[in-house]
């Protein structure tokens, strides 16, 4: 019984230091595979943060690139509209103005033709020439009457006498 029990703890024994290799072996292991990850991981995480930099400033530029755009758009847009509204302004003046002289040339002119209609009254001593339905008719003025028995140039003539 004795060498039964030698034979247990022996391979007690060599179990314990086949387990302490095994443990050494595999922390051996696991701590390459661990340090490799771990490199993995950073030289990931390098990348990413480099890939994330560049395109910030990526985007960084483009927005700046993208504002400049939107300042020249809107520089010309308020620059089309101050010119349009010039343009619309001038011409709306100078319409005005052309309507202005049209207007006051007309006055003129009916001016003219007042005095010359005055200057006819005053020659026709106020008769007045009408054409109605029955026929045309010879208006004498106020305060007059028509004497009918006078020819001149053997043609009839009406005299007017105040009445």
């Amino acid at each position: 019984m004795s060498s039964l029990l030698k034979l247990a703890t022996d391979l007690e024994q060599k179990s314990r230091e086949q387990q302490q290799s095994t443990e050494k072996m595999l922390k051996a292991a696991f701590s390459g595979h661990e340090k490799s990850v771990s490199e993995a991981l950073n030289s990931s995480l390098s990348r990413i943060s480099d890939a994330i930099s560049a395109h910030e400033k990526g985007m960084a530029e483009a927005m700046q690139s993208n504002r400049l755009s939107v300042m020249r758009m809107v520089g010309r847009t308020w620059l089309t509209i101050t010119l349009v509204s010039g343009l619309l302004f001038a011409s709306l003046s100078g319409v005005l103005w052309y309507q202005g002289s049209l207007i006051a040339s007309n006055l003129a002119e009916i001016d003219r033709q007042n005095a010359a209609l005055s200057k006819l009254n005053v020659k026709t001593w106020g008769v007045e020439f009408r054409e109605g339905t029955n026929g045309r008719y010879l208006l004498l003025p106020k305060g007059t009457e028509a004497d009918t028995n006078w020819t001149i140039d053997k043609r009839r003539a009406v005299k007017l006498v105040k009445e």
